[in-house]
């Protein structure tokens, strides 16, 4: 993950930073049909990942690798 990524992570409250973790640990078992996630338009393997106010914008190669590009609130990150 990127360090912009980790200082997030690192920034967040205890019970949000749970959450997060929570949802990435189901994400990483299946990419696809996690709740909250939508196809990012214009692109072919970039997703969205939506927790609350916090979004997760990540890709999917090929193998299934999963990269996460960016985490931060709405507002900053679109």
């Amino acid at each position: 993950m990127p360090d912009k990524v980790m200082k997030f992570i690192e920034s967040l409250d205890d019970k949000t930073r749970a959450r997060l973790k929570k949802k990435l640990a189901e994400l990483k078992q299946n990419p696809y049909t996690v709740s909250g996630v939508k196809k990012m338009n214009g692109t072919d393997h970039t997703y969205r990942l939506r927790i609350g106010k916090i979004r997760i914008i990540y890709t999917i190669d090929i193998r299934n690798v999963i990269e996460i590009v960016d985490i931060d609130y709405r507002g900053n990150i679109y």
